[in-house]
């Protein structure tokens, strides 16, 4: 046992913890996962002292990829970067917003972001919240305060939890220690899971060359029109293919998230959208676009997708 003596110092020492309130709720310690549109201020509840200031920053990845594999699998470490909120200057709370300044927001408003808060106590001693020392698997620990806003709760909306955190070919760990469930990033196959897993779906991390064990094949498609309209074998177009549904690259190892149909509209085209990370973040961008789609191009479907 300690001595009383100094059980009473530890037991007085000044505390620091961050907590978080949505739309107004009381505040709650752990990560905030928000809906667009929604309110997320974080508080820094101090105990023991009272703070003569506050400090409060993001900690902002600054490279869009890493690559694991490379010469041989290791976790590779992401660059991060500590920037400094001043709005929230010397002030106890302070309203989380996850767009970048280090990377390109996808959609301003949407995605990831880690926070850490600062207070200086009289006397000059500083108390932090965890950030930029408390990494794990290459990125960021739980530890650290995490908030992000997805779009909507299905499963496109799940997707865009992962805005704003860089590619990780070769993205790895089971299950809930995946770098996908932590927030740090992912390659394209584990963003396709990830949204199904935060659906509450049985779902396992894969990779590009087993994802069709979990989501079967629907269509195919070969070529294409002069149109971009996407041909099957017989010459026909690709009409099976819907929001949600992956888009299998097999000759490029990629897969991507097929976005929203546009026109021409009810078949699968190159001017559609899909929400896909390759070298890059997350992103929404047309199919014929992206230099990592390849023909032919595979249509698959969880069985048990809506």
């Amino acid at each position: 046992m300690l001595p009383l003596s100094l059980a009473l110092v530890l037991s007085a020492s000044p505390t620091l913890s961050l907590r978080a309130r949505v739309d107004g709720q009381p505040p709650a310690p752990g990560w905030v996962y928000a809906r667009e549109g929604q309110r997320v201020v974080l508080e820094a509840a101090v105990t023991g002292a009272t703070p003569t200031s506050f400090a409060w920053f993001k900690l902002e990845p600054t490279v869009e990829s890493v690559d694991n594999t490379q010469p041989s699998f290791h976790f590779v470490s992401i660059p991060y970067e500590a920037i400094e909120l001043e709005r929230c200057r010397d002030q106890p709370r302070c309203e989380a917003d996850v767009t970048p300044t280090r990377l390109k927001a996808t959609h301003p408003g949407l995605g990831t972001m880690a926070f850490q808060v600062k207070a200086t106590l009289p006397g000059g001693k500083e108390l932090a919240s965890p950030g930029l020392e408390a990494q794990v698997s290459g990125g960021l620990s739980r530890q650290v305060m995490r908030v992000t806003f997805r779009q909507s709760d299905s499963y496109l909306g799940y997707l865009t939890e992962l805005f704003n955190t860089p590619y990780i070919f070769g993205s790895a760990g089971e299950g809930a220690k995946n770098q996908s469930d932590l927030l740090i990033g992912s390659d394209c196959a584990d963003l396709a899971v990830y949204g199904r897993r935060r659906m509450g779906r049985r779902a396992e991390y894969t990779s590009s060359f087993g994802i069709d064990r979990q989501a079967p094949l629907v269509a195919a498609a070969v070529a294409q029109s002069d149109a971009g309209v996407a041909l099957d074998a017989q010459g026909r177009p690709i009409t099976a293919a819907r929001p949600g549904d992956l888009l299998h690259f097999p000759g490029s190892r990629h897969v991507a998230v097929l976005y929203e149909d546009r026109e021409p509209k009810g078949v699968l085209d190159a001017n559609d959208l899909m929400l896909h990370t390759c070298w890059a973040p997350p992103t929404i961008e047309p199919v014929g676009a992206s230099s990592c789609a390849s023909f032919p191009w595979r249509i698959l479907r969880f069985p048990d997708a809506r």
